[in-house]
């Protein structure tokens, strides 16, 4: 999309002009409005604009007072001129600062149109011209760049990069993209495009495929704070939409061309520690990693129980803590990024074998299917939160799911319902337990039996109903009993005589 600026001073013509054309369809994007010339100046600093739709006559600064400034500040875009018929002569001085044409207010859509179309074209060729001419100086820079640091011979492009004045000293980035599916890989060549042109508007260097890393040669060292925020948000623009993330490492600065082959090297060395470097900054430092012996491993059995236990009380800082100390661990013994990855799988999986054994109503099946996406992770920090994530999800189905809560939840269900045909099968599926194991549950927490509680529950309320002296017949109705006899059985095995007797006694 070709960016357009709108400039006048009036809000509603703003408006109009904006919700005039479909300006998408055309191929152009409303990136922003100014309400005079000294607005749109400052917006031609914040934007890279490929059009201006300018008013001629606007208070503190016109439109040609703009048009002039823009041309002596160097901007090239391309401007329409709109005015009234008074302001029609006045409008063609404008000729001499490369305007593109002019229109009569009130707007004309179809003649806006005609206009956006064919500067389309022009906008178009210009586009390309430029792109076939930023590939051929960076192709010859990228081959001469290349040479140098694989054969130690530089070229001609790089002989007049040292003898230019903008490059007195150099600094060698490396750019490692990370993708999570193998769809993303094909953002590579876009990338390094981007980063191209981006590198090449701010003259802050150039960018060559160097696979499979993108290798950025700086005009200028990171020294600078701001300079090295600007680079990093660069690389980031590049990426945008086409890489899941991305590692940068800096070899250091060199003096001149012959200094580049060991910055390489050293960029090299320092990629290779990329599991353990951070996102969002510019590794510039050598990462101090102990050596790993080999016979050194972490107490995962340890940590499995320890996790576990956590899990069972559902304590989520403790079981952040465990992760993210066995992470430390590993990486205090030297292990790289693969024996990470193993290791936090071994650990999972033990902790998932424990709870299909102790928690035989979790979907442990559900979680193991996640154990695979352990291995897409490209940083330590990454993988720690991932391994995180699967253990939280397991406590969430815990906390929600917890025997002493499902089991509250069928007490206050019995009591609520107690005259209802209630029956351990039909809650097991309501609950989405086994029935059997939901029977254990159900015993260790009440001490009883659920048809004996049931049954319990029931006989107390009939108590309460005889007392108030109902017959017989209606309370066994009313407590859940189809069959008098039946209830009067069941009666006499709890509270020790039968329902008319225990009324008598009570009346």
């Amino acid at each position: 999309m070709y960016k357009v600026l709108l400039v006048d001073d009036e809000p509603m013509i703003r408006e109009g002009l904006r919700t005039l054309l479909e300006w998408e369809s055309l191929g152009y994007e409303v990136v922003d409005t100014a309400a005079n010339g000294k607005d749109a100046l400052q917006k031609c600093e914040q934007h890279e604009l490929d059009l201006i739709i300018v008013d001629i006559r606007m208070p503190e600064m016109n439109g040609l007072e703009l048009i002039r400034t823009i041309r002596e500040n160097g901007g090239t875009m391309h401007v329409l001129i709109l005015s009234g018929y008074a302001d029609f002569e006045y409008a063609k001085q404008a000729i001499v600062q490369r305007i593109d044409g002019y229109l009569l207010k009130p707007v004309d859509e179809d003649e806006l149109m005609d206009y956006l179309q064919s500067l389309r074209k022009e906008l178009d060729f210009e586009y390309e011209t430029r792109r076939k001419s930023l590939d051929e100086r960076q192709g010859n820079a990228e081959d001469d760049l290349k040479r140098l640091l694989v054969e130690g011979t530089a070229g001609p492009s790089l002989s007049q990069l040292s003898a230019s004045p903008d490059w007195k000293e150099f600094e060698l980035l490396l750019v490692k993209t990370h993708e999570r599916n193998e769809e993303e890989t094909a953002g590579y060549a876009q990338i390094k495009h981007r980063l191209s042109e981006r590198l090449e508007q701010s003259g802050a260097g150039l960018a060559i495929a160097m696979e499979p890393y993108l290798l950025i040669l700086l005009n200028k060292g990171l020294d600078n704070e701001r300079f090295r925020r600007e680079t990093h948000a660069i690389i980031a623009d590049a990426c945008e939409g086409l890489a899941s993330d991305f590692t940068v490492v800096s070899g250091g600065k060199a003096a001149c061309c012959a200094d580049l082959p060991a910055v390489y090297k050293k960029a090299l060395e320092r990629m290779k520690n990329r599991f353990f470097l951070e996102s969002g900054q510019i590794m510039a430092e050598d990462l101090h990693l102990p050596a790993g012996s080999g016979d050194c491993k972490p107490d995962l059995t340890g940590t499995a129980e320890k996790l576990y236990l956590a899990l069972e009380i559902v304590n989520r800082e403790a079981i952040r803590q465990q992760i993210e100390e066995a992470a430390e661990a590993m990486k205090a013994m030297g292990f790289g990024e693969a024996e990470m990855k193993a290791a936090f799988v071994e650990l999972v999986s033990a902790v998932l074998d424990k709870l299909a054994s102790k928690r035989p109503e979790l979907p442990v099946r559900d979680y193991r299917q996640r154990i695979p996406e352990l291995f897409g992770e490209y940083r330590m920090s990454s993988l720690t939160r991932l391994v995180t994530a699967i253990i939280d999800q397991i406590a969430d189905a815990l906390d929600n799911s917890s025997a002493d809560k499902q089991i509250n939840r069928m007490i206050d269900l019995i009591h609520r319902n107690y005259k209802e045909n209630l029956k351990m099968e039909t809650l097991a599926e309501l609950f989405n337990y086994n029935s059997a194991y939901l029977g254990k549950l159900f015993k260790q927490v009440t001490g009883e039996n659920f048809n004996t509680y049931l049954d319990k529950v029931r006989m107390e309320q009939a108590k309460i109903l005889l007392e108030q002296g109902l017959k017989v017949y209606q309370v066994a109705e009313m407590v859940g009993y189809a069959n008098v006899d039946y209830f009067h059985s069941k009666f006499r095995k709890y509270v020790g005589s039968s329902p008319s007797v225990f009324r008598k006694k009570e009346s």
